[in-house]
């Protein structure tokens, strides 16, 4: 277990600065921003082959997809596609979930949503599994990668390949850092202004994003 009480209470003090210093850094545009957007206006039709097909874009656009021999590699499209049909009902039924209101009934169901994705052809699952689950169920799952989140929350972006070992990592990401900080009503405030304002902050599209964002610009 990884104490957080310190990254929590910095990204709570600094929100303001660490809000301004991600988007004062112009890292992510263009198609990774348009795919990431496409996939969350479409996620309540989550079966659909569009809604699949924009979250596929949207790891490829974030790096999840390298061309040559090194590098992560994305399955073939049809064999996602199947992961993600298998599962329709248990991601409506996660779709419904607070943050605020889980319980282990819930995580239980996350669990087997997040060991039924069928999305990486290499290394390890965590990244790209969190990546797919928050364009459909961004109320809950946030993405998580290694430069920014796991560089920042555990000071290193080492993964074992267990897809046991990686959900539990993924559990106490979520409950652990990214719902106490979401959980804040002062930082409630600030997220609810820059959602609402998707012209000047395209990228924070819910709240556990902004988190995930608050992170990016404390280590920029």
């Amino acid at each position: 277990m990884t104490d957080y009480r310190d990254k929590i209470q910095n990204i709570l003090l600094n929100a303001d600065t660490y809000h301004e210093a991600y988007y004062k850094a112009e890292t992510f545009r263009g198609p990774s921003l348009y795919f990431h957007r496409r996939a969350l206006d479409t996620r309540q039709a989550q079966g659909s082959v569009t809604h699949l097909e924009y979250v596929y874009a949207t790891l490829a656009s974030w790096g999840m997809h390298r061309m040559g021999q090194r590098g992560s590699k994305m399955q073939q499209f049809e064999a996602f596609r199947r992961s993600i049909e298998q599962q329709a009902d248990r991601i409506t039924e996660a779709q419904t979930f607070d943050f605020r209101a889980m319980n282990d009934q819930k995580w239980a169901l996350l669990r087997k949503i997040f060991q039924g994705i069928k999305i990486m052809a290499s290394g390890t699952s965590l990244v790209g599994h969190s990546k797919v689950m928050h364009h459909m169920m961004p109320n809950i799952v946030p993405p998580i990668d290694r430069e920014y989140t796991l560089r920042y929350l555990r000071g290193k972006t080492t993964i074992t390949n267990n897809l046991d070992q990686e959900w539990l990592i993924l559990r106490e990401i979520v409950s652990d850092f990214f719902i106490p900080v979401a959980c804040d009503p002062g930082l409630n405030l600030k997220a609810s202004k820059w959602i609402t304002s998707p012209e000047e902050y395209p990228w924070d599209t819910s709240i556990l994003k902004v988190v995930d964002n608050l992170v990016i610009g404390a280590l920029k």
